[in-house]
This record gives C-alpha cells, structure tokens and sequence, in this order.
C-alpha cells in the first residue's frame, strides 16, 4: 500500500525539467515528507494487526489433508469477550494465500475448529470447508468456505 501511494505522489508532482546550469540546490520538502508519513502507516498497520492478534488470542492452524497439487486449508481464529470468529485460506503450491477464502462468527467465544467441529472435504478442483458449532455455541453467520487455490 505505501508503494502504491508513493506511486500516486510521483505521478501527481513529477519532478520539473531543469538544465544542468541550473540545478536546485534543496529537495522539494513534501517528498521526504511524503515517505516518511507513507512508512509510519505502514508500520503502524502492521504493529495494529499484530496487536490485534495478540490482544484477541488468535491462533493459526493448518488443517490436514492437504488438497489436490498441495492446496492446504489454513484457519484464524480469535474470540474476545462473549463472540468469536475466524477465517480461512487456501494456501497453494507457493505458500501464498490471494485473498479470504471464507469467514464465521460464532457466539460465547467458542473456537470450531481448535474443538474439532468441522469438516473438510477435498474435491478435484478444490475443497469445501464447514464449520459447524453446538447447541449452546451456535455458528452465527457465516460456516462455510470454498478452498481453491489455483494456479498458485
């Protein structure tokens, strides 16, 4: 995203044409500027996301079996308070994840999959799969998700 936005200020304010008689003596003061506030969002979206997962508990999983050509399904799940919930991906050949694969709420905090509540099922173009709760910790919205890893 800061490369993307660096990009933007680039193309908004390119730099002016002079001749080598007359060179200017001082950098334009926004773009140092311009970096500097583009690298302390980075820094601090990556500090919020990782806080994020510390304060909210999150823990990762790699669910097994593995898919077709490598694709492996790989769970987030996190709860505060009395709700929870989690996201998947699917993770192909390259160890790279484009994009949620799908996403769930539960109530009272409860953690599907760390209690073995799913079910996952491997196909020739992909995978599906359910996360399903209990009587007294329902699956809220959400419970399902399509594991296609692609080309990748």
């Amino acid at each position: 995203m800061a490369l993307v936005l660096r990009g933007a200020l680039k193309r908004a304010y390119p730099p002016a044409a002079v001749d080598a008689a007359r060179l200017p003596r001082k950098q334009t003061v926004w773009v140092p500027l311009g970096v500097r506030l583009l690298i302390v969002a980075a820094v601090f979206g990556i500090a919020g996301g990782a806080l994020g997962d510390l304060f909210l508990g999150a823990e990762y999983r790699v669910l097994r079996p593995s898919g077709p050509g490598g694709c492996t399904a790989v769970v987030r799940e996190a709860s505060f308070l009395m709700s929870g919930g989690g996201e998947a991906w699917a993770v192909g050949r390259t160890g790279l994840a484009f994009g949620e694969s799908g996403s769930w709420t539960v109530d009272d905090g409860y953690r599907p999959v760390a209690s073995g509540t799913y079910a996952l099922d491997w196909g020739r173009d992909g995978g599906l799969l359910q996360i399903s709760g209990t009587s007294t910790n329902p699956v809220a919205s959400g419970g399902s998700a399509d594991l296609d890893c692609g080309w990748w």
